[in-house]
């Protein structure tokens, strides 16, 4: 069985932009699970503090931003709804830099939905 990551190295080795459903909060409110984001192959080098990018971390696939790099080529990384830097890792973990991010459909179905019922409830008042 092929897994998500090797796929996505592919995707990205080939020059390929890669997508996939984020899953999990750690990255709240910037990624919300569901959303739909696009990772681009980048060179290690361009990398800075600020930037969102994917890693393969001893949890599996991880997209944070990065809150440091170290003079030594270290990056550190943390997801925006937490509190603790993940652990240091290289450029050899490193996959990509998240170029962009799409809610999922139905998350803005349900924003509609309240939009309306806000509507609704102001004029009864």
């Amino acid at each position: 069985m092929i897994d998500a990551a090797t796929v996505i190295e592919e995707v990205l080795a080939s020059g390929n932009a890669a997508r996939f459903r984020a899953r999990g909060d750690s990255m709240h409110p910037s990624i919300r699970s569901n959303d739909v984001i696009e990772i681009e192959r980048v060179d290690p080098d361009s990398i800075r503090r600020g930037d969102v990018v994917l890693a393969r971390l001893t949890r599996g696939l991880t997209a944070h931003r990065v809150v440091r790099v170290t003079p030594e080529g270290w990056f550190i990384t943390r997801g925006d709804n937490s509190p603790m830097d993940d652990e240091p890792f290289t450029a050899g973990a490193l996959m990509g830099r998240v170029r962009a991010r799409r809610r999922s459909p139905v998350w803005f179905a349900m924003r509609r939905v309240l939009r309306a019922l806000r509507a609704t409830a102001s004029r009864r008042s």
